[in-house]
């Protein structure tokens, strides 16, 4: 009985000893994937650049090697995007991810997929009945992209940068706009909000979701183009962003952006850019400070 019980123990001990080995490893790798996400090479760059694509929303992210396109724009604007494609000489794209299926988000997907090699497309989460929408998965899979649904909490490294879903749809809410993938990137020290067209809704659930110092950043992509249904007070106020974006049309029907968002992105001292004043808006980041690159420069 003596030598049963010793065996036992011996066993437990030895279970116990391989869980908490594995968690050590686990902790290991957690640190070793955040420290290479915060880590930016000597004399790297990521470089942001809202593209001028009317009413609609597309943002070009490249650093190094590596480029991911937020959004297509509107197909009302797509020799402005074939453009900028060319411009910035983009044949590759590591991501390309569609915030929601609204046609001024994802309507010249089919044209991105045709002029670069994609190498992963990322599907929002609503599900619609949409044309559009079905030719760009058709197209997809005829092509052999790889697709993946984004998901709340998803993570993924863009060269220097670490790109982490915040929030992936809010759910049970009909409004589409409140179905976009939120997406925090961070480079060195640089953390950039991207909202889609994120309404006030889904800022407040953010707000319960995480901790303040986690929404905090330094570069905002205004959410619903700077619509008021949207940036609210209270998301500001705990965001504090040093340079807000906003990709609206010139003279758009709408009026954005709207006099409340601007009022509200004011009060916590954020300058603001907005397509429909200066075209294209490029940003470039060492990891430490980010600064607007002047048009002539090209970025």
């Amino acid at each position: 009985m003596a030598s049963k019980t010793r065996v036992k123990k011996l066993s437990a001990e030895l279970y116990i000893g391989r869980a908490i080995a594995l968690l050590l490893l686990a902790l290991l790798i957690c640190r070793a994937v955040a420290a290479y996400a915060s880590s930016v090479r000597d004399g790297a760059r990521l470089y942001v650049s809202v593209l001028d694509v009317g009413q609609s929303d597309a943002i070009l992210l490249r650093t190094g090697d590596a480029a991911m396109l937020i959004d297509t724009g509107t197909s009302a604007c797509e020799e402005d995007l074939r453009a900028a494609l060319l411009y910035y000489k983009i044949d590759r794209l590591d991501y390309v991810v569609l915030t929601h299926p609204h046609e001024d988000h994802i309507g010249n997907t089919r044209l991105v997929l045709q002029m670069a090699e994609v190498s992963q497309l990322v599907l929002p989460v609503a599900d619609v009945d949409d044309p559009v929408y079905t030719l760009i998965l058709s197209e997809a899979e005829q092509m052999g992209i790889s697709t993946v649904a984004a998901e709340t909490g998803q993570r993924f490294l863009f060269g220097d940068a670490a790109v982490e879903v915040l929030l992936a749809a809010l759910p049970e809410d009909d409004n589409v706009n409140n179905s976009s993938t939120v997406l925090r990137v961070t480079y060195g020290t640089q953390v950039l909000l991207f909202m889609g067209d994120a309404e006030a809704e889904l800022e407040h659930t953010l707000l319960e979701m995480y901790a303040p110092e986690y929404l905090d950043c330094d570069f905002l992509k205004v959410g619903h183009h700077g619509s008021d249904t949207a940036t609210s007070a209270a998301f500001m106020a705990v965001a504090t962003p040093t340079v807000a974006a906003i990709s609206a049309g010139k003279y758009n029907s709408y009026g954005f952006p709207h006099k409340a968002v601007l009022e509200n992105l004011a009060a916590v001292g954020a300058n603001v850019f907005c397509t429909a004043d200066h075209g294209t808006l490029t940003f470039a980041t060492d990891g430490q400070e980010l600064r607007l690159v002047p048009a002539n420069k090209g970025g």
